[in-house]
Formats: C-alpha cells, structure tokens, sequence
C-alpha cells in the first residue's frame, strides 16, 4: 500500500472541497466544532449557553468578561453553525419539519431552530448595512458564515475602542490607517478551558496577542485581569495604573472596580471612585501603594499577618483573603506605570501559595502589559491631542463668528473651556486700561447653569471667594505666570473652602501685555489640575487674548466710524453751499464772458472777487455750451462752484483764485484760440471741471513734505502723487453729495467716459506726468505727424493743455506775473519754516527765507527751461497761442533786470534747455538742488511738487529745475 504524506492528503482535500465538506459533516464531533470557532474567533457552544443565560448583564460573577462584550452575537453564529454541524446524516437545517440533533444527542424542534437562526442573522448584521435582508428560515436566505464574520469584525473595529473615540477613529479607518483588531472576548472560564487544551506555552503566547492588539486602557485592564488570574491560577486579579505628575501627587487607579484589592476604605462603593466606577489609591498606601512607591514585589502566603495589609473588604464582603501576589509593572524606561495583583492561589497547587515560577510568570507577563499600556496610553494621548485640537479650532471659529460683543466672545470661550476641561466655574478678569496699581474694570463670570458679568470691581462684600480669586488674580497680573493651587491649606483658609482646586493664567494681547486673567475653578472629579490641564487653558487663554483684543479693536473701529460719520456730516454742513448762499447768486445777473475779458490769455488774475468769479465761472460753463447739452440744471451748477470755492483752503496761492485762473485760460484756449472744435462735448466738460477742482482741498505743502511728515493723506494713498489722488478724490466726494452731481443727465456711458477725462485731466497737472509726456509731444509737432482725431493724441494734447493751463502765470502781464511769484514764495517759506521747526531739517533754497534774494535767479530758469519749451511748441502748432510764448520772454526780461550780473540773454531765440545750468547762480541756487523753482511762476508754484522727484525727466531736457517740480496728481 503506498504510503502518503500529510501534504498530499491536504492537496486532495483542497482539490475536492465537496468531500471534505460531507466528511466534516458525517465525522465532527463537538469538541473539533468548538476548536474551529475558537481557531476562528468565536465562542465556544458552552460559551455560548452561559452568555445566554447572562444576557443583559455587564459583567460575569468572576468579573472577567466585563461590559460590551461581544459573546452574544459570536456566541448565536457559533449555536447556529454547530447546529448544522453535529448531526451527520441529519436533515438540512432549513428543511421544514426536519429534525437535528446537538452534541449532546438531543433532539430541537425545527421552530426552535428558526429562531436561533433569525436571532444569530439578526446579531450578526453590520451596524453599517443601509438596507434589511429578507428573513427566512431556509438557509438559501441565511446569510452565509463570511459574511457573518466580515460583520463581526467590522463591529469589532468599533466596540474594541471607546465609544466617546468613535468620529475620530472612524475617521482614521476611512482614512486606510490600519488599527490594530481586538480578539474576541472570554470569560474567565473559557480561557482556562483554552489553557488545559492548549498548554501553558500556546496559552501564554495567545494571552500576549490578547494584550497586544487592545488600545483602551478600560479593555486593557478587563483582558490583562482575566488572564493574570487564569495563568497564575488565581481566584482573583486586579491592576491599578499609575496617574498623575511624576513631579507632584501620583494616585493608583484601577479602570475596573475589584473588591479585592487589599485597601478596602478606598474602594468601596461612595468612596473615592469616579463615575466610569473609577477607583483610587493615594501614593504609599496599603500593599499596592507601597509596591507602586517601592518597585519591590510583594508576596505574602498569609495576606492578613502583613501590617501593610486591609481586611476591611473581607469583614465587610465575608471573603477571606490567604494569599496575595503584588508586583510593579514597569515602561521601557523603567519607571513604574501600574500595579498588578493576584490573590488565593488555587488551594490544590502549590499548597495555594505563589511559588517563584509563578512570580517569573507574573514578571514576564506584566512585561508585556507595561508595552500594552504604554500603547494604549499613546493612542489615548492621541486621542486627547485630537479632542483638544479640535475644540481649539472650534474657538478659533467662534472668535471669528463673534467679534462685535466682548461679552459674546468671552462667553463662549469660558463655555467651551468649561466643558473641556470639566470644571465647576470659569471667569475672566479685565484689567483697567492706564490704571497706576492692578485694578479691575470688569469681571465675567460662568457658573453651572448661569453666566454673569459686571462692569465693576469684582469685589462682592461678604464673599471669601471672590475676595480670594481677586487676590490670586492681582498676584498673577503682577507676576506674569501661570498659579495652580491644589486642595492647599491656603486654598482653605482663602476660600472658605469653596474652592478645592483653582488654576489662573494671565490673557495677553499681541503685544504681549497682560490684558487680564483667566480662571478655572473645581474639577468635577475632584483631582487637581495637571500639566494637561494647563496646556490646553493656556491655548485657551491665548485665544481668549486674541478674541479681546480683536474685539476690542473692532470697537474701536466702530467708533473711529461713528466720529467719522459725525465729522463728515458736520464737514458736509460748514462746507457746502448753503441754499441762502445759492439763492443770493441765483438773483444776481450772469456777466458776460467777453466783457470780463475771459477769452483774453492776458486775463488779469486778480481783477474779480471770489462771488464774482463764481459767476464768471458760470457765464464760461453757459459759453462752452455744456449747461444746454448736458441738461445741467443752474441750481446744481451754482451749488457745486460755491462748494468747490469753499473746499479750497486759505493758502496764499493754491486756493479758488489760482483754481479759477487755470480755468479761464483752459477757457480762453478753448474759445478764443479755437480750440474746442479739437475735443469732443464730454472732453471739453471734462477738462474744464478738471481746471476748476485740480487743486481742491491743498494745504499749502508740497507732496515731499507729505512723505517725510508721514501725514494722513500719505496713509490714504502712497507716496507716490499723493496729494493729486487727493484733489481727484475730493472732487468725486462733491460730485457724490446731495445736489451738486452736475453729470447728473448724462447717461452711464457719457458719465463714465466724463469722469475718465476729469481724473486724466487732474492728473496730467503733475509736472512729473508732463516731463514723461512732453518729448513725444514736442516730436509730434515738430514733425507735423499729429492727427487729433486720434484718441491717443488727443489725449497727449489733453495733457498738455492742462500743463500750459496750469503753468499760465508765467505768461501773464508783469504786474500778475510778480504778485503771483510773491504768493508761491510766502507759501514755499511758510513749508520751508515747518520743516525746520517741526522736522529739524534745513529747507530747500527757494524754502528758505535766508535765500530769498535769489528768487529772480529761479523764476527766469524756471521760466526758461520749464514753460517757454512747452508755449513754443503750443505756439508752432496753433499760432493763436504764441500770444503766451511773447509774454513768458517779456517776464524773462523783467526778472533779469531784477537779478544783478544776470543778462536777459533769454530770447526768442533759446528753446528748451538753452539756459546755461548755473546761469542764475551756481550750488544750491540750482534748480536739481532747489527744487521747488516755482516762486515766481504760477504753474510751477505748485507747492505739490516734489523737490526731489523726475531727475530722469530733467536728464531728458538737459535742466534740472523740471526735475524737482512735480505738480499735484490727483486720483
């Protein structure tokens, strides 16, 4: 007969399941049944039976099999599959009126067993199915055993771990982090069943796997008693694991309540346990505080001669403890992280006392326990980490929700530290802003069911307290550090004691300075506040810091809004026109342009009074023939030129007067040089308007003065042409008050349009937009290659017209042309004064009143090199403006013969850059080291001009007086 090997039998099997299968059925008997479902992570039949006479209750009378424990569902699927296996030749469990035999020989009445087939289907579905399978007895509707266990272990993932853990683990399995799966659980019985089937050897190794793969500590602790008593063959076990800081008062604590523990006053019911039926042992007491201090094992063959030792549990209980094992369970760092006991060594060993094989098994044991825990301890840490991160990002959100009520903001963070970190009260101190001693402004206050806060000193007569807690907080303030006081005598004697446990932070703003405290009183389960405790109050205070003093600045914010509101609303009052003012101009007679001499470019600059040029102002609007195309009602447009004149300052040159001269010889160019036809309806209202406002609102200094001063306007828009942003933007607020829109009959693409010319044309009276502009201009004309029906070079000549516009006092009679440089200058001095005074800096030349003797030198390069180029070119291309080239040579000779050693060698025939740099004197006099060369010119008096800017544009036209004028630009 041949002979075969094992492996050769099993490839047959494999190869022919059905056999297999039909043997397995015919053969079986029940103990290889019950080593299968044990093999494969089920009860056992017997298992099965005591599970279900204990059904509904917690725990087993050897407290072994603990709370949650999945028997009843493993248990029903291993009835069920016993069922159908233990009867060879039987019917098929499903078949109707079959009979079936158990292990035992007895005979089941097929009702019964549709019933454990529906109980064990309906155990073993997954909490995660979404939809019901259909019931029935026949086994084609069962489901099938895989499935089963695929459900059981899906349920195993989550019952295995803390039920407060679940979103967060549930998060990480969905995540493919693979968690280690808890085996299934036992009672104590069963595992010393598994002992004496399996051996000593293969039950140790299983009671390790059993420890490895559990990471809550409560599990933990039922699993590692269970197996210590089964391996040491004990009547009882406990473990106890060690809390607290190393540094401070350690506590053992036993997850699981245990009557034999051998310190009876400290766990019994109503004593020192927790909810959770949590118990605690102080530091040193009895045997397991005295192993946990020591390190040393404890082994006593009679427990009650030993002084260390509590019968108080016995007495009370009627068990009689004999023998007793107590030994440390110890970390990688060997420190002592929780205590193990076994007590009543089974009295038919050992003569029932713990021999040293059983401490070298204890030992060895607990060596893999110490791993277990420290695991379990890392995933709880973690799962604290997650909890704490989490209700930190959900603070961060309410600072973010809440920022208009300090109180709202304080409130919810108090609420949400309350619940975190379990406390019985929370408040915040405020201190008092600007207060020479430690004083409090306002106290918030969160107590169990009631939140309270007072805007006074906290202070409550009567009250040990808050009298207390105002102490501690004044000492907190005044040192800076965090105060954890903890069931001391001065807690005590401070509060009356009401308060066992109290931990203040100080709550700092983002500066660092302490703004007040934040308290936390009385742990719900009496412990002291730990070092985790104070991390996350103190991210909490940091939080609570940053939603105050959020808070705080939106408050002022709002009030720095309201007083704005008030001042624009009184502004808007004293500085637009009044209907008597509107009224009082509407009855008088509109003058005729011509007869005021407004077509003339020789205009005289001061020959109106202020009302009178506002109605002058009017008769050019009405001459541009603007009012009737544009449907400008007269009462708007009369409101709007009184409310311009009003917005600009009293300042000696750029005030209404200058803002109206530009006006008129943009006028006089327009009508009397026949330009008009040049621009398009919309541009010439644009331009003009621009004229008008181009200096609103100017305060007498100039753009460079802004910058080194740091000034509002600077804050508000750059450095960079600052106070021509400001004039365009003050402008547009005009426009946008009540009854002064005089674009108002335009339609939305005419009122756009208008506005882009009105802000291009405020802007092109910078001398720095017209020194980059002025060489394609001054090339366009000389080639004769301009075309004005192009937008680009209409705009360029836009520009252009504005600048002459702007810079027309240097063509205008001498007697305006000197009153005017006067103006420009006791304005330049007046900067020049505020720049030594307030800055200490020593002003320019044509600043400083020490030099003003060279003012004649200035205005005739001023003139020379900054205007006369641009009204020659004016002049070539339309000769009717050359009226303005004569009249700035005719000045050149007037401030020549005002400046001894100068010739008036300044004639027609020197264009741009002809003056010889240091013709008017050399050093400082020099326009690039003076900027500001616009004394004795209105066009360049403009005092936005910025002494240092455009040394580019001055390189291009070879004159370095253009470089340090830069008119205002407006946006």
């Amino acid at each position: 007969m041949t002979q075969l090997t094992f492996g050769q039998v099993e490839e047959w099997l494999d190869a022919h399941p059905e056999l297999c299968q039909d043997y397995f059925l015919r053969k079986a008997e029940l103990g290889a049944i019950n080593a299968w479902l044990v093999s494969h992570g089920f009860l056992t039949i017997d298992d099965y039976v005591t599970c279900s006479s204990r059904r509904g209750s917690n725990s087993s009378v050897g407290g072994g099999s603990g709370s949650g424990s999945p028997c009843g569902e493993e248990a029903a699927l291993a009835s069920a599959l016993a069922a159908g296996a233990a009867a060879p030749g039987a019917a098929s469990p499903g078949a109707p009126g079959g009979p079936q035999a158990n292990g035992n020989g007895h005979r089941r009445a097929n009702s019964k067993r549709c019933l454990r087939h529906d109980f064990a289907r309906s155990k073993s579905r997954s909490v995660f199915r979404t939809h019901e399978v259909a019931g029935a007895c026949a086994a084609k509707d069962a489901p099938g055993p895989s499935s089963r266990r695929s459900s059981l272990k899906d349920m195993r993932k989550y019952t295995s771990l803390p039920p407060n853990s679940i979103n967060m683990l549930s998060l990480l399995i969905e995540s493919k982090i693979r968690l280690p799966q808890s085996a299934p659980a036992h009672t104590r019985a069963t595992k010393r069943e598994l002992l004496r089937a399996q051996g000593e050897r293969d039950f140790f190794l299983g009671a390790v796997r059993d420890v490895a793969t559990e990471l809550d500590l409560k599990a933990l602790s039922h699993k590692a008693v269970d197996n210590i008593a089964v391996l040491l063959q004990a009547d009882g076990a406990s473990l106890f694991l060690v809390e607290g800081p190393r540094s401070g008062r350690q506590t053992l604590v036993s997850k699981v309540f245990d009557m034999h523990s051998g310190v009876g006053k400290f766990l019994l019911p109503g004593g020192a346990g927790t909810c959770d039926n949590e118990v605690q042992v102080p530091w040193g007491v009895g045997v397991l505080g005295h192993v946990a201090e020591t390190g040393e094992t404890v082994n006593l063959q009679v427990a009650c001669e030993d002084p260390r030792f509590d019968d108080e549990v016995d007495r009370i209980t009627g068990y009689h403890t004999d023998s007793l094992l107590c030994m440390p369970v110890k970390n990688a760092y060997d420190e002592v992280i929780a205590v193990a006991q076994v007590i009543n060594k089974n009295p038919d060993l050992d003569g029932g006392t713990f021999t040293h094989k059983d401490e070298k098994m204890f030992e060895t044991y607990l060596q893999f326990v110490g791993i277990a825990i420290t695991n379990a301890q890392i995933m709880e840490a973690s799962r604290q980490e997650y909890d704490r991160n989490r209700n930190l990002l959900e603070v961060v959100h309410d600072l973010f929700e809440e920022q208009t009520s300090l109180e709202q903001v304080i409130l919810k963070i108090m609420q949400r530290a309350q619940r975190l970190l379990k406390c019985e009260r929370a408040s915040v101190l405020l201190l008092e802003e600007n207060a020479d001693a430690v004083t409090f402004s306002k106290l918030f206050e969160l107590a169990p069911g009631r939140a309270h806060s007072s805007p006074r000193q906290p202070v409550v007569e009567g009250s040990n307290v808050s009298r207390y807690m105002l102490r501690l907080a004044e000492r907190v303030v005044q040192s800076g550090e965090v105060l954890n006081v903890a069931e001391s005598l001065e807690v005590e004697k401070g509060s009356g004691g009401n308060v066992r446990s109290l931990l203040a932070m100080p709550i700092r703003n983002r500066h660092y300075q302490t703004i007040g405290v934040a308290t936390i009183i009385n742990k719900l389960n009496g412990s002291p506040f730990d070092d985790n405790d104070e991390q996350l109050f103190e991210a909490f205070s940091i939080f609570c810091g940053l939603g105050i003093h959020n808070t705080l600045m939106y408050s002022e914010v709002e009030k720095a809004m309201a007083r704005q509101k008030v001042a624009i609303e009184v502004l808007s009052y004293h500085a637009t026109a009044s209907s008597k003012e509107v009224e009082a101009l509407l009855d008088q007679t509109v003058p005729c342009a011509d007869e005021l001499n407004l077509y003339s470019l020789a205009f005289d600059d001061f020959s109106l009074s202020d009302d009178d040029m506002v109605l002058a102002a009017v008769a050019m609007f009405l001459d541009l023939g603007v009012v009737k195309r544009f449907c400008i009602e007269r009462e708007t447009l009369y409101r709007f030129l009184i409310t311009v004149k009003r917005n600009y300052r009293d300042v000696p040159y750029h005030n209404w007067r200058h803002a109206f001269n530009v006006a008129q010889v943009m006028f006089a160019i327009l009508m009397g040089c026949e330009m008009k036809g040049t621009f398009s309806d919309l541009e010439v209202l644009g331009m003009f308007v621009g004229c008008l406002c181009h200096d609103l609102d100017h305060r007498g200094t100039n753009n460079a003065f802004q910058e080194k001063t740091g000034s509002a306007l600077v804050l508000l828009y750059g450095t960079t042409n600052t106070m021509e942003h400001h004039h365009f933007n003050h402008a547009v607020m005009i426009l946008s008050s009540e009854g002064h829109n005089i674009f108002s009959g335009l339609s939305a693409e005419h009122y756009s349009k208008v506005m882009k010319v009105l802000k291009h044309s405020i802007l092109a009276t910078d001398l720095s937009v017209y020194f980059e502009l002025r060489p394609n201009f001054f090339t366009l004309v000389e080639s004769r290659q301009y075309s004005w029906g192009q937008p680009e070079h209409r705009q360029l000549l836009r520009s252009m017209l504005m600048t002459a516009a702007d810079l027309a006092a240097s063509s205008k009679p001498w007697p305006v042309q000197e009153r005017v440089a006067r103006l420009v200058t006791a304005e330049f001095l007046h900067q020049g004064e505020r720049e030594r005074r307030e800055l200490h800096i020593q002003p320019q030349g044509l600043m400083d009143r020490e030099r003003l003797h060279e003012l004649p030198q200035l205005q005739i390069r001023w003139i020379a090199d900054i205007c006369l180029p641009l009204y020659k070119s004016l002049g070539q291309m339309n000769p009717k403006l050359s009226v303005m080239t004569e009249g700035a040579l005719a000045n050149i000779s007037q401030w020549a013969a005002l400046a001894p050693g100068v010739s008036n060698g300044h004639d027609d025939g020197h264009g741009e850059g002809d003056p010889e740099p240091d013709s008017g004197g050399g050093g400082d006099d020099d326009p690039v080291a003076d900027p500001e060369p616009e004394p004795a010119d209105v066009a360049s008096p403009d005092a936005d001009a910025d002494p240092d800017a455009d040394a580019d544009a001055a390189a291009e036209d070879e004159q370095e007086q253009p470089a340090e004028e830069e008119e205002e630009e407006p946006v």
